[in-house]
């Protein structure tokens, strides 16, 4: 996750206590409160509100999952791990979503408004899974992706080249205004 406040509870940590200043790896001791300093004690204090933000915000399901966890850090990182999953599963994620970004086509019988939905959704997935693509080639699958019955229109698009100065919704938008003319006409 990037999100900022990650990126803050990922350099925040609660004052350790050192055994002869030295402080022991994956062995937290908490720090006695009466010998904190002013710096130590302002960070319990955003890790005590901190927490509470994130512990009022669960459901019981994902409570009971960070139940024990001592600090906000330890809570994030279990709650990022819990709903993203680890690296590897990210990134077989990411694969799969490009695996069907590439065979993405419209199945029988579905309008232009279920095809861009689903389209839709699957860039969204892709950007939050961190693989993006041009514009021009995300509206160029996008077409292709459509059936048969858009086939003039679709091609009349792809001559006037400018496929990479628009966006998806306006494409689709474009696209399900022809649709609605032919239905008209018909």
């Amino acid at each position: 996750m990037t999100h900022p406040l990650y990126l803050k509870i990922l350099k925040h940590e609660v004052p350790e206590a050192t055994e002869g200043n030295i402080v022991i790896p994956g062995h937290y001791v908490s720090k006695d409160p009466s010998t904190y300093t002013k710096q130590e004690n302002e960070k319990v204090s955003f890790d005590s509100s901190l927490q509470l933000i994130l512990i009022e915000s669960l459901d019981n399901v994902m409570y009971n999952n960070i139940i024990n966890c001592e600090s906000v850090k330890q809570i994030w990182e279990k709650i990022d791990i819990l709903c993203e999953g680890t690296e590897e599963v990210r990134s077989n994620q990411r694969r799969i979503l490009i695996s069907q970004y590439e065979g993405s086509m419209a199945k029988p019988k579905e309008g232009i408004t279920e095809v861009f939905e689903r389209f839709n959704k699957l860039i969204n997935d892709l950007q939050l899974h961190e693989k993006f693509y041009e514009a021009e080639e995300v509206n160029l699958k996008f077409l292709l992706t459509l059936l048969d019955h858009l086939e003039q229109k679709i091609s009349a698009i792809r001559e006037e080249r400018y496929l990479g100065r628009i966006n998806l919704e306006v494409l689709y938008g474009i696209l399900k205004t022809y649709e609605l003319e032919m239905k008209q006409r018909n």
